[in-house]
C-alpha cells in the first residue's frame, strides 16, 4: 500500500465538510431545478439555497416554494404569507417529493392560477 502526504499548506480532507458541502450542491441542483421547470412555464423563480427556497412571482409578493422533510423523504412544500386568523400550520402544504419536479411545478402554476382568480 502507498500513502502520500499533502504538501504542507494543502487543504485536509474533512470528512463531515465534504458531506455538508455535497449536500449544498445538491440542494442548489434540485432548487435550480425547479426554478428552470417554472421559467419554462412562464412563471419569474429565483433560488434561495439559505433558505432552501424557490421564490416565485413578483419580488414584491413572491410565492415560496421550499424544500422540507415529509413522511420521511424531503418534499417541495407550498407556502402563503399568514393571514390574520389562519393558523400558521395551514400556510404550507407538501405539493410533491422533491424527485418529482415537474409534478411541484405543475401544482404550482395551477395554484397560482386559482389564487388569481381568488383576488
Amino acid at each position: 500500500m502507498t500513502m502520500e502526504i499533502p504538501p504542507a499548506g494543502s487543504p485536509r480532507w474533512d470528512p463531515a465538510r465534504a458531506e455538508t458541502e455535497s449536500r449544498g450542491e445538491l440542494t442548489g441542483l434540485v432548487l435550480r431545478g425547479l426554478a428552470a421547470e417554472l421559467r419554462a412555464r412562464g412563471l419569474e423563480a429565483r433560488e434561495d439555497g439559505t433558505r432552501g427556497a424557490v421564490d416565485v412571482g413578483p419580488r414584491s409578493s413572491p410565492q415560496q416554494i421550499l424544500l422540507r422533510p415529509h413522511r420521511g423523504d424531503l418534499w417541495w412544500w407550498m407556502r402563503w404569507p399568514l393571514k390574520d386568523g389562519v393558523p400558521s400550520a395551514l400556510a404550507g402544504v407538501p405539493i410533491s417529493p422533491v424527485t418529482r419536479t415537474a409534478d411541484a411545478a405543475r401544482r404550482v402554476v395551477g395554484a397560482l392560477a386559482l389564487s388569481v382568480g381568488e383576488a
